[in-house]
């Protein structure tokens, strides 16, 4: 059976670039406006500010630990931020990159990649692909190139996946990391949406009215959805790295098909699968759903936080994130002869 996009009509198509190219407008605006009036605490800011020839217009934003020693190789931790593949940047993770550099005294380098409608697939693929080969390659930076791993989230959670496939990378990255991603562009906004639960009745879940809107900006008409460099889902496991570490949510539409590919990857049955609904670890593959938030509760996104639901999301936050340090340094920031890639 073939999946190719659609194109929607034409006033459906004019309706949908007004709402991309407001909300894009909307957001430089609003964030600009936030940055030039607040301060920035010095310790999160980037250390260092890079572009690289292969892509001279993007800049990318490196966060070296003060703890770091002269001469001291740190593990690389490449972040690629969320966005829908259309809207914010790679400063919007400044807070997450200087505090997880600091945390587990890892180098990380945030990757800007262009977005949709202007680049639509698979150009933002192409950029990370440059861009963390360049940094990879970058004598200048403290990195142990036998300990790399490469985290994003929603749509930079697709996007390392998809990036992790190409043969420039492929040996080159040893970890992947991905919270909420979108994995699978067959499946339709309104069917994803029917297989989510709610805390609430009457939560309402933005992904279901923009989804559509995105794979329109980002998807060009007659692109083969099973591709798996876009729906990463159907990707070859020997075209992945050992180690992979998926976090879904559990008030979220994207949360079964990430699930449903971890579950494939780790080879599970269907007994296993009906006792790994919350989570499961084998060899080097971890799936965990986060009970009680909604996509995008590392970052407070998408969910008109209550005190109480920024509460929660700290909470989880921390614990993903304590987990997650505890799988990494057992993982693919083991000594080398664990780092090992099934190629």
């Amino acid at each position: 059976m073939t999946h190719l996009a659609l194109s929607p009509s034409l006033p459906t198509r004019v309706a949908y670039f007004l709402q991309v190219w407001g909300l894009k407008i909307v957001t430089i605006l609003a964030f600009g406006l936030i940055r030039f009036f607040k301060a920035i605490p010095k310790e999160l800011r980037p250390s260092i500010r890079k572009t690289y020839p292969c892509r001279p217009r993007l800049v990318n934003r490196v966060f070296i630990p003060q703890s770091h020693q002269p001469g001291e190789r740190l593990p690389l931790y490449i972040n690629l931020h969320a966005g829908g593949h259309v809207l914010l940047d790679a400063e919007f993770d400044d807070d997450f990159c200087a505090k997880f550099a600091t945390r587990f005294n890892v180098l990380v380098a945030s990757i800007e990649y262009s977005t949709a409608p202007i680049s639509k697939f698979p150009g933002p693929t192409q950029d990370v692909v440059a861009i963390a080969r360049a940094i990879i390659d970058d004598d200048t930076l403290p990195i142990d190139k036998s300990r790399v791993v490469i985290g994003g989230f929603s749509a930079g959670g697709n996007l390392n996946f998809s990036a992790a496939q190409m043969s420039e990378l492929r040996g080159k990255i040893h970890g992947l990391v991905s919270f909420y991603p979108v994995t699978d562009f067959t499946i339709p906004p309104a069917e994803k949406h029917q297989s989510r639960p709610y805390r609430n009745a009457k939560d309402v879940d933005d992904l279901k009215d923009w989804g559509p809107i995105w794979e329109w900006a980002y998807v060009r008409p007659g692109q083969d959805l099973r591709d798996p460099l876009l729906s990463t889902r159907y990707a070859q496991k020997t075209d992945l790295p050992k180690w992979i570490y998926v976090v879904g949510a559990e008030y979220d539409m994207l949360a079964n098909e990430a699930r449903q590919m971890m579950f494939d990857l780790a080879n599970l049955d269907k007994m296993e699968k009906a006792d790994s609904l919350y989570g499961v670890e084998r060899e080097g593959y971890k799936w965990t759903l986060v009970r009680d938030v909604r996509h995008g509760f590392t970052h407070n996104l998408m969910d008109n936080p209550t005190p109480e639901a920024v509460a929660m999301n700290r909470r989880r936050s921390n614990e993903v994130l304590e987990d997650l340090g505890r799988w990494l340094f057992e993982g693919p920031y083991a000594p080398v002869n664990n780092n090992t890639i099934l190629c």
